[in-house]
């Protein structure tokens, strides 16, 4: 699930750097491999250590890159276990009082910077195996405490703190709407290292639906850039019905940005067979979009009326043809109709970028 995004924010110089990394780490055969973090020079913590049959104790434990070691205090020595072959022992963070009230404080600023000295030495411990610790679920508590204060720096540096290839989805979910917030905020470098890490770490079956939904968010705060470099990656390596729809969504940001491209993009995915009501409904929204930019405010209108009829009411496709719809209207000099359009963009899309954009410019006439 997409954690809070924060604020509109135009970026413009994202692009190119996007369709470079981005575009090739999804499409690509030959992108290049995820690198983990060198967990070589990380200290040791001491964590509790179940064993098969019932045998419990407290000893220090350090991440390697293949594994951990546990040093045996009593009696010397190491054991050490490789990522993934740890049926044999169970390792767990202790629930001592600081932690309790770390996870108990109710400011949210003061629980992530307890939590932050409880669990930053045990980041790279997020590799076992999960049912075979407490950690991963007291790591998602530290992040939500994160992502309440929208420190969306921290939480990329949570990520690059442990394997991203073998951390659990229940917390990489949250690292691709970290992703989304730091292009919000403007850390494009960042942004873009992490979402590369992401695509590259994780199977392509998760981090093309993510990379979906982070796109979705993207264009839904009118972040088109990222939004339409994304959206170029998806088209070229999602199923039929995904890739028409991308396609479409392709030519819309084409025309946004102005570079000439949508005519491409309108062809090839009308070439795709599929007539389902979510692609029709796109596929008419975008052409719309194009007769109302072509100063055919009537034939636009045809066209966002059918689109809007078949795409859900929810869809973050819907705010763009409501958006024209209100535009199309305002042309043909219908206040009535428009501010009804613009009502119904504050009730269902209440934060949306699209419905900000046209009250802003309603309230300044």
């Amino acid at each position: 699930m997409l954690a809070k995004i924060q604020s509109l924010i135009t970026l413009s110089s994202i692009s190119a750097l996007l369709a470079s990394s981005v575009c090739s780490q999804l499409a690509a055969a030959d992108s290049k491999p995820y690198i983990a973090p060198d967990f070589t020079k990380t200290k040791p913590v001491k964590l509790e250590v179940r064993q098969q049959g019932g045998r419990t104790g407290q000893y220090l434990v350090y991440a390697t890159n293949e594994g951990v070691e546990i040093e045996m205090i009593q009696g010397g020595g190491r054991v050490i276990l490789q990522w993934g072959h740890m049926d044999q022992f169970q390792i767990y963070m202790p629930m001592t009082k600081r932690m309790e009230d770390a996870l108990a404080h109710p400011l949210a600023s003061e629980r992530k910077r307890l939590l932050k000295l409880e669990l930053d030495p045990v980041l790279p411990m997020s590799s076992l195996e999960e049912g075979t610790t407490n950690i991963h679920n007291l790591i998602e508590a530290y992040i939500e405490a994160v992502v309440d204060v929208e420190d969306w720096l921290e939480g990329y540096e949570i990520s690059q703190k442990m394997a991203l290839d073998r951390t659990p989805v229940t917390i990489i979910q949250n690292f691709y709407s970290i992703a989304v917030n730091l292009f919000v905020a403007g850390e494009h470098k960042k942004a873009l290292n992490l979402l590369d890490q992401l695509v590259a770490a994780r199977p392509a079956s998760e981090s093309g639906k993510e990379s979906l939904i982070v796109a979705q968010s993207l264009l839904s705060l009118r972040l088109f850039e990222p939004s339409y470099s994304l959206y170029r990656a998806i088209a070229s390596s999602g199923d039929e019905t995904q890739a028409k729809e991308a396609l479409y969504i392709c030519a819309y940001l084409s025309m946004e940005l102005g570079n000439g491209e949508s005519a491409q993009y309108l062809k090839k995915a009308q070439a795709i067979p599929d007539e389902s009501n979510a692609t029709l409904g796109t596929s008419e929204i975008v052409l719309g979009v194009q007769a109302f930019q072509q100063g055919d405010s009537a034939l636009a209108l045809k066209h966002l009326g059918h689109g809007l009829a078949l795409v859900k009411p929810t869809s973050h496709i819907r705010q763009i043809g409501l958006h024209y719809n209100f535009l199309s209207y305002e042309n043909l000099e219908n206040e009535e109709i428009s501010t009804s359009i613009l009502d119904e963009m504050k009730l269902f899309f209440p934060d949306g970028a699209f419905t900000a954009k046209l009250t802003t410019q309603t309230e300044t006439l």
